[in-house]
């Protein structure tokens, strides 16, 4: 009886933790149906954004796991006692939902991609599968913002050490034996496990025998992040080369803030000149004279695309960024290029070059050494 019970009360506690996103996600989608059919020229989710959905689905998360958790701790103190008293519960309904856009990503992405193999009919039906596809995508969306990311990744970890260290401190030797500790220690976990997950990759990959370099590597988290933006379609920075100072030194600047509207694109602010070194793999400020760089174009078509390994056959080729020129370095070996996800984050890339594209690209390049540039 004792193990049926315990049983009973973990599984209300998976669902206190687990369920909310879902069931908000749910109420939100039959609140935005019911106010079209009474009012059908507006939009509830056009009106209310992808921010004020994706933080209205996590804080109802984090409220309702809360008041759910003391609700239910509260009637269990009442039968036996309760060794973490309410604190204990609360820390861990705090931590979980906000963990749960680290942890929920792989398993319900995961989750998504096979539901389209198995069922394809029905999984692109309009909000079939509503929850599995609203949440992965609210997930990197939320984490796309390195202020957001920093923000929900130091409460959950703050959170969750604290449940880990009132256990430890109150049961002494027998914590591993709380279920909160589990809870806890998985909830920190998966915070930290994410960025290493989340690795992120460049949108193109070389062929074999072809150097590939991206400039400005991003760390650990900055990793996480931008993989969160390819992720979400959120589009980061613009990448503009501008020439090569010498055959080892490219300089460029980055655009941030862009967007469009009516169609017109607006490329955002300016941001101060960067100098990437080939050989150190460094980027440093760049304060030399922008009209003696050297600036080769090339059609990437011919500089690029033959030099990387060939994507999804639903993929042809690859997407330039907002600034598509390719830049050949003034020995010949290496072409700069810009690269994007669809909708998403931009690369730069340095490309390095075999005999074949050298000898092909003198048809098609245009000199234009030196260039007067902005």
């Amino acid at each position: 009886m004792e193990r049926h019970t315990a049983l009973k009360r973990w599984l209300i506690v998976l669902i206190i933790l687990f369920a909310p996103p879902f069931l908000v996600v749910a109420a939100m989608w039959a609140l935005s149906w019911l106010l079209y059919r009474l009012f059908p020229s507006a939009s509830f989710l056009a009106w209310l954004g992808i921010e004020g959905y994706a933080f209205t689905v996590l804080g109802m998360h984090v409220l309702l796991s809360v008041g759910l958790m003391e609700f239910m701790v509260r009637r269990w103190r009442r039968s036996e006692r309760q060794q973490g008293g309410v604190i204990l519960p609360l820390l861990t309904a705090v931590a979980v939902p906000l963990t749960m856009p680290f942890l929920a990503f792989w398993p319900l992405s995961l989750l998504m991609r096979l539901s389209h193999r198995l069922f394809p009919s029905i999984s692109s039906t309009a909000g079939w599968f509503f929850g599995i596809e609203a949440y992965p995508f609210l997930s990197a969306w939320l984490l796309s913002d390195m202020t957001r990311y920093v923000t929900i990744s130091l409460v959950a970890l703050a959170s969750s050490s604290a449940a880990l260290i009132w256990l430890i401190m109150r049961e002494r030797r027998q914590f591993w034996r709380r279920g909160h500790f589990y809870a806890s220690l998985i909830a920190f976990a998966g915070v930290l496990a994410f960025p290493l997950l989340m690795h992120y990759r460049p949108v193109v990959q070389a062929v074999p025998g072809v150097e590939l370099r991206l400039v400005e590597r991003p760390s650990l988290v900055e990793g996480a992040v931008r993989g969160c933006q390819a992720a979400a379609e959120v589009r980061g920075c613009q990448y503009e080369p501008l020439g090569w100072a010498d055959a080892q030194t490219l300089v460029y600047r980055k655009w941030c803030g862009g967007r469009y509207e009516m169609g017109v694109w607006h490329p955002g602010d300016s941001q101060p000149l960067q100098a990437y070194h080939l050989g150190t793999d460094e980027v440093t400020p760049f304060e030399g004279d922008l009209g003696a760089l050297t600036h080769e174009t090339c059609a990437p078509l011919v500089c690029v695309l033959p030099a990387l390994a060939k994507r999804e056959s639903s993929e042809q080729g690859y997407h330039p960024g907002q600034y598509e020129d390719a830049l050949i370095s003034p020995d010949g070996h290496w072409v700069a290029f810009t690269a994007e996800h669809i909708y998403g984050p931009e690369d730069l890339l340095v490309i390095s070059q075999n005999e074949a594209t050298i000898t092909i690209r003198g048809f098609t390049a245009v000199r234009r050494s030196p260039h007067r540039l902005p």
